[in-house]
């Protein structure tokens, strides 16, 4: 049995030094000492010094864990390699999740919830670009089922279709082949399924008008025409119809087009 010989505060706050007949032996948060109600005087046997200094991890794993979570929620897993990251031992480790999953501050199910309905509003992205999130964040599989579940169909029509309106102005100046083709693109890769995108634009109808398509048209054949200038006039010519085709353009456009450019070999 050791006894305890004195009880010092350290300069941080919250902190205090063990001294066990006469010695330095270990430091303790406040939290650890209130818990046990250490008193100078108390003798200690080496099951309960072992019993301090493992609840003084535990303590230490928790402050980490709920400066980590203060912010926003966080999963199991980003929990759990936080605290590794700050060297915290596995056997605190799991405690700690114990502990904060008693306390319902840390449920993966929670998280899943909240992240569907923020991702509805904030940097929007599809059920399967939730689910992919989801998924290395360390969500089971199940979980991520029944938290998508609560992203109705007619809701991701709705945040699809304010994307696919912003990306069609971002693409105005492409043909709408090719403008349609990007949108659905940035929706699916956004983790809409294919079917939803497609349905989305028929309802938006993501067309050039024929004058802004023409414009459109006869700028890339200035375009592609500079950049084969030192080509002969024939192929230069077959360069730029072949460029304009692979742009999406209409035939008729392309015609119109290539009367704008002046092939003449100088």
């Amino acid at each position: 049995m050791k006894t305890i010989t004195k009880i010092a505060t350290q300069k941080r706050d919250g902190r205090y030094n063990i001294e066990l007949d006469g010695h330095f032996a270990f430091g303790l948060s406040e939290n650890v000492l209130a818990k046990f109600g250490l008193l100078k005087g108390r003798q200690l046997d080496d099951a309960m010094i072992e019993e301090l200094k493992q609840a003084e991890k535990v303590d230490q794993g928790l402050k980490i864990a709920l400066n980590y979570l203060s912010p926003a929620l966080r999963t199991v897993r980003q929990v759990k390699d936080r605290l590794k990251q700050k060297k915290v031992e596995e056997d605190a480790i799991d405690q700690v999740i114990s502990h904060l999953r008693q306390q319902g501050l840390l449920d993966d199910a929670v998280y899943a919830k909240h992240y569907v309905a923020t991702k509805q509003v904030f940097n929007p992205k599809g059920p399967r670009g939730i689910a992919q999130d989801l998924k290395q964040a360390g969500v089971q599989e199940e979980i991520i089922e029944n938290a998508i579940l609560g992203f109705a169909e007619e809701d991701q029509v709705l945040v699809a279709t304010k994307m696919a309106e912003k990306l069609a102005r971002t693409h105005r100046r492409d043909s709408t082949v090719i403008r349609q083709q990007k949108v659905a693109q940035a929706l699916v890769q956004k983790g809409f399924s294919y079917d939803l995108a497609s349905q989305v634009i028929n309802d938006l109808d993501i067309a050039n008008d024929d004058d802004d398509e023409q414009e459109n048209a006869n700028k890339q054949a200035e375009k592609i025409a500079r950049h084969h200038q030192r080509l002969a006039a024939k192929d230069r010519f077959y360069k730029v119809k072949q460029g304009l085709y692979a742009k999406g353009y209409r035939g008729e456009v392309i015609d119109q087009a290539l009367e704008t450019i002046d092939f003449e070999e100088r």
